[in-house]
């Protein structure tokens, strides 16, 4: 049988790692015992350093470091599955999303750059038309990344389907831009 591997967990920060992430979302990662539903569910642990259960676990004994430098976070799509999985509804799409402030605010860069390319784009783009403009979100991201022609013939195939539009769909974009201008005043606090 192979060794564990053991930590060093700093005893006077369990709780303040914990602490920080319910301070930021109103989560109390204390609530989970473990189940692994979580990860048994999710879509994308096969990418992930550590999983979904792993980083609770971790955030519980306060491995900040170890923690915020994972990849896991980033990969996090928030389809939810986590959250509807969840027999303590302990949401961990507002864990993930959480750490992902911590980090930044922080200065740790993302683990998956393209990714948080992919939510600063979607972002400006709900921004500027009130919702997602997915052709747009593509096409920046394309240009950003530098990787034009993958997904290319999959990008071809959908406009064929009528999964894309040509053009942006513009909703509710005034509402849109005062969310964003409070979010942004909130952050500065």
């Amino acid at each position: 049988m192979g060794k564990l591997k053991e930590f060093d967990i700093p005893s006077d920060s369990v709780s303040e790692f914990s602490d920080l992430v319910k301070e930021l979302h109103d989560v109390d990662v204390n609530l989970c015992y473990q189940c692994r539903k979580c990860t048994s569910g999710c879509p994308l642990t096969d990418f992930m350093d550590y999983t979904p259960t792993q980083i609770i676990h971790a955030v519980r004994l306060g491995l900040k470091d170890l923690v915020l430098n994972s990849n896991t976070f980033w990969y996090c799509i928030a389809c939810g599955t986590c959250s509807t999985r969840c027999p303590q509804e302990t949401s961990l799409l507002k864990v993930m999303d959480a750490l992902s402030n911590i980090a930044l605010k922080e200065g740790i860069k993302p683990k998956a750059p393209d990714i948080a390319k992919f939510y600063q784009i979607g972002l400006a783009n709900i921004s500027s038309f009130g919702r997602m403009y997915d052709l747009g979100v593509a096409g920046m991201l394309k240009l950003q990344t530098g990787n034009l022609t993958q997904d290319l013939a999959t990008g071809l195939k959908m406009l064929r389907k009528g999964k894309l539009g040509l053009l942006p769909s513009f909703q509710n974009t005034a509402t849109m831009k005062r969310i964003f201008k409070r979010v942004k005043e909130r952050e500065k606090v």
